[in-house]
């Protein structure tokens, strides 16, 4: 348990920054003049310019991601990271909603040993939890800075959900993921975006659950796909599996 005790440590001390703030999304307004449409209406053509018909049409990014606040899910994806540290994260991983909570297990290996950590984001505080050898540890964590932080794929989703402002989405079309039907959205990054992200490919399901995410930032390159999804979060899942303790201050 030394190892995973010290690997705890390390990412509390590396992880500094604060999570991202909750922010609102700008509204689009749109009019029409039922005159102007009265007059198409008699004078246009009975056949729709081909680009017309062939547009892809789907619901707004925003509205998805909105759903996705009141969501429970339990998720597992596979996840390849490639470039500047991120194929530690490469793997299976799972993540539980059920709000407020949130939960993230992912397989680490740290001094020849591997190691099973889950995060979970609860009303009473945050905390970090170690399976390894079969023996549990819970560490109280800061409430700023977490080694979440430093998972892209986790980060991406949390930003797009709280800075939508920070981002423009067009809608792509439709995929089946995970046996889900997803749609399917191009996003770019504004001029206030996170930094290092341009662009990715991100996909959800109407109720805002994320099916996959394809995207390069700060040098590493990312691909989330869902292989298992479950809309049934039993409240057993945020059960601390041992009491924690505080991680002292340096």
């Amino acid at each position: 348990m030394r190892a995973a005790l010290a690997l705890a440590l390390v990412l509390v001390v590396a992880c500094g920054g604060s999570a991202p703030a909750t922010g609102g999304a700008p509204g689009a307004a749109a009019t029409s003049t039922s005159a102007a449409t009265a007059a198409a209406a008699t004078t246009a053509p009975t056949t729709a310019p081909t680009a017309v018909a062939t547009a892809a049409i789907g619901p707004r990014l925003l509205d998805v991601l909105s759903a996705a606040r009141a969501t429970q899910y339990k998720i597992t994806y596979k996840i390849t990271a490639t470039g500047t540290g991120a194929e530690a994260f490469s793997g299976d991983q799972t993540w539980y909603f059920k709000p407020p909570r949130s939960r993230f297990d992912f397989v680490s290996d740290f001094g020849g040993q591997r190691t099973t950590m889950s995060i979970f984001n609860l009303p009473e505080g945050n905390f970090m939890c170690f399976a390894t050898a079969g023996q549990n540890t819970c560490l109280s964590a800061p409430s700023t800075g977490s080694p979440l932080d430093q998972n892209q794929a986790a980060v991406m989703q949390r930003s797009l959900m709280d800075r939508p402002e920070q981002f423009a989405a067009t809608f792509t079309g439709s995929r089946t993921i995970a046996g889900q039907a997803g749609l399917c959205y191009s996003v770019n990054a504004a001029a206030a975006a996170a930094s290092g992200f341009s662009s990715g490919t991100f996909c959800y399901t109407r109720e805002g659950i994320a099916l996959l995410s394809q995207f390069t930032v700060q040098g590493a390159t990312w691909s989330t796909e869902a292989t298992n999804v479950s809309t049934t979060v039993p409240d057993s899942d945020f059960t601390l599996p041992a009491t924690p303790t505080v991680i002292p201050r340096p």
